[in-house]
């Protein structure tokens, strides 16, 4: 099987629709870093602002 068969099979029909969820899912996945540091922030400067 040659990789350009291999390549127009995963890229037809539901190739697009993969390609869409893995963009989705790197997206949240950032998003989620990004809310968890924001987070993080808010909390640990409240309680190293107190003690220094």
């Amino acid at each position: 099987m040659e990789i350009s068969a291999l390549f127009d099979s995963l890229m037809g029909t539901w190739g697009d629709d993969i390609l869409i969820w893995a963009v989705a899912a790197v997206a949240g996945c950032i998003g989620l870093i990004a809310v968890v540091n924001v987070l993080d922030i808010f909390i640990g400067s409240g309680n190293s602002n107190e003690v220094g």
